[in-house]
């Protein structure tokens, strides 16, 4: 409070945020991640049977069929196995308290203090400090930090990181990232086979245009049915991605936030996001599909207010917590 006993203005907006993030985020992405793997099955059968329409009417099934089976496929993959492809991909190897004793011990005690069971716990060798979380709930979660993130960190802004991907873990934002991606995955092979079919199979749809007149109204559905395929295969992706990036952008200010409640303590994270903003050594080299997991985005350009970044810009994070 300040001296006429008002809480200012900044605290009140963060601790609106942090309860947010308590109360409302994490049953929020629990359903939206189930809404979202139907509509994913819907959208893709959609643009199977359009397909279908285009290429040949009489295997319409045929191509609904590979539609969802492609998305169950993305969706079963992304819940079960997205924490498996994230570590291998990073090259994560497992920590062990007798060499990183103080990694699992600030771990545990801040697993403690945000209410969730201890993740596993695993290390990526590279001198360029980062982190990320993964898993499809708190019972089967992992955190990954890197070597370089431990040395240049002091306890309480190592704390602070560790507690922001905890939020994540808590606030199912993992699961409904996973299956945001699994969404664009899926949509950009299926157009990428559509496209190929396009391409090389224009016999089989002109041979099904045969037969004159009778066939006019058939012919019209046709050209319908090409017209609504190619602007879903255009627009399906992009508004995909941009939706994917809106909510990561989102979910890094929700996980600041609620880092800042669990460890009391907002100065130690904005801290750390100094510091990486200031790091100028050895990148991170990762791919493109795990980039979104990290704690700021391994691509320093990227960390800024732009419409193709996953994450905020770090200045503005900074600000936010600095409110508090």
């Amino acid at each position: 409070m300040n001296q006429q006993g008002k809480i200012p203005a900044g605290m009140v907006q963060a601790g609106a945020e942090g309860r947010i993030s308590l109360l409302d985020w994490k049953a929020k992405n629990v359903r939206n991640s189930w809404l979202l793997a139907a509509f994913m099955v819907a959208l893709l059968g959609g643009i199977g049977y359009l397909a279908g329409m285009v290429f040949d009417p009489g295997s319409t099934v045929f191509f609904v069929g590979f539609a969802v089976i492609l998305a169950l496929g993305q969706n079963g993959v992304a819940y079960w196995f997205s924490d498996k492809i994230a570590l291998a991909a990073t090259r994560a190897r497992e920590a062990t308290r007798e060499e990183h004793r103080y990694l699992v011990n600030i771990t545990e005690a801040v697993s403690m203090g945000a209410g969730v069971p201890v993740p596993k716990i695993y290390v990526i060798d590279t001198p360029a400090p980062n982190a990320f979380a993964t898993g499809r709930n708190p019972e089967n979660s992992a955190i990954a930090v890197t070597t370089g993130l431990m040395e240049m960190l002091d306890r309480q802004e190592l704390e602070g990181v560790v507690a922001h991907e905890l939020a994540h873990i808590r606030n199912y934002d993992m699961l409904f990232g996973s299956m945001l991606a699994a969404t664009v995955g899926a949509i950009i092979l299926l157009r990428d086979v559509i496209m190929r079919s396009m391409y090389w199979g224009g016999g089989n749809r002109r041979s099904s245009n045969r037969g004159g007149g009778d066939n006019k109204g058939g012919g019209q559905a046709q050209a319908l049915g090409m017209v609504l395929l190619v602007v879903l295969l255009v627009l399906a992706p992009l508004l995909a991605t941009l939706l994917h990036l809106a909510v990561s952008r989102r979910r890094e200010y929700l996980a600041d936030a609620s880092a800042a409640y669990i460890t009391r303590n907002p100065e130690g994270l904005a801290r750390a996001l100094e510091k990486l903003r200031d790091y100028s050594g050895e990148p991170l080299k990762v791919s493109d599909g795990v980039r979104h997991l990290f704690f700021t985005n391994p691509v320093d350009r990227l960390n800024a207010n732009a419409l193709g970044s996953t994450h905020p810009p770090i200045e503005e994070r900074i600000r936010r917590l600095r409110q508090m």
